[in-house]
């Protein structure tokens, strides 16, 4: 996922997370991955403060050390996104 910088601060990210995780419950996917550069201190705080866990961290492909995340989705959870 990318927010041009233009658009960035806007919630934009938080949106398009939340829709995922709405579609990803609809679809029985049970656990989200996700990872991002170590220096990207904005996306590892938008990523803990909706609920997801590190669980690596370190070079995955190349020499940049990436960080790791998780979150486990509820099935049975009825958390909708209302549109703002």
């Amino acid at each position: 996922m990318w927010v041009e910088r233009p658009y960035r601060r806007r919630g934009l990210a938080t949106k398009l997370k939340e829709q995922l995780e709405i579609e990803s419950r609809a679809r029985g996917v049970r656990l989200v991955y996700t990872h991002t550069e170590e220096n990207n201190p904005h996306v590892l705080t938008l990523n803990e403060k909706m609920g997801y866990r590190e669980i690596r961290r370190g070079p995955i492909w190349d020499e940049v050390v990436r960080v790791s995340l998780v979150k486990e989705i509820d099935p049975f959870s009825t958390h909708r996104v209302e549109p703002r």
